[in-house]
């Protein structure tokens, strides 16, 4: 009996349409389970990042609005590079999701590298911000040495605990930008009415290079002999009321 040709292609056909209908099903199936678990990832990796993106942009505040320092060029980049992933749409994600070229695992990977950046980024913020509290410190102790000469009242070394309390802190803030800018004014305003640099010090009571050396010397031993001392600086030192109620000589 001849077979049928006509009729067994019909049925391959169809069998071979249903095979199809099959893969495609499974395969949708496979790529929206990968799309779940890629989703989490995500989610995961952008919450990270916005950890990190919350300490970047107050280290960045405080350099710029509180101490009012230009940001490094690397950083810009790096905000401009964040920026363009944070911005990102869930008509974006879908897009993603439905172009055969573009995976949501290669996504993460690039949020997480965004991450990395952005941890880089705020050490490098917090190294010029390092320099900022060297030079301020170092201001505080030399207010710290002067006061010693002119007498320590508790009002001024108040001051001067205060403005290094707040210059120890800017790695580690608990306060909002907008705050620690309104403390720092009222701080450095009220620090600048100190004597707090030797210079400035020099220039105010007309004292010459050598007295202020012997000044610095008696700030630091609390007492120099005599005959260290130059008649010059001894009639200075004289001349100045504050230095004149403070230091007591014996012989």
């Amino acid at each position: 009996m001849a077979i049928q040709t006509t009729s067994l292609d019909s049925k391959l056909a169809r069998l071979d349409e249903k095979a199809n209908e099959y893969d495609s099903r499974a395969n949708t199936e496979a790529r929206v389970k990968q799309a779940r678990v890629d989703l989490k990832e995500l989610n995961r990796a952008l919450n990270k990042l916005e950890t990190v993106l919350s300490e970047f942009e107050q280290q960045v505040g405080i350099l710029t609005e509180v101490f009012g320092k230009a940001i490094p060029s690397e950083v810009i980049s790096t905000r401009k590079k964040v920026q363009s992933l944070v911005d990102y749409s869930q008509d974006d994600i879908v897009n993603i999701i439905d172009n055969d070229a573009q995976t949501l695992s290669a996504h993460v990977d690039d949020v997480r590298d965004a991450r990395d950046a952005v941890k880089s980024g705020i050490r490098t913020v917090n190294n010029r911000l390092k320099d900022i509290q060297q030079s301020k410190r170092s201001n505080a102790s030399t207010a710290e040495n002067i006061q010693r000469v002119v007498g320590e009242s508790q009002e001024a070394m108040k001051k001067i605990n205060d403005y290094r309390s707040f210059i120890n802190s800017i790695i580690n803030p608990r306060d909002s930008v907008t705050h620690m800018k309104k403390q720092w004014q009222g701080l450095t305003k009220a620090f600048e009415n100190l004597n707090t640099d030797w210079d400035g010090f020099r220039q105010r009571h007309n004292l010459s290079h050598q007295t202020i050396d012997d000044l610095k010397k008696l700030s630091q031993k609390g007492e120099v002999d005599l005959d260290e001392l130059s008649s010059q600086s001894i009639n200075e030192m004289i001349e100045v009321p504050e230095l004149r109620s403070t230091i007591k000589m014996s012989i």
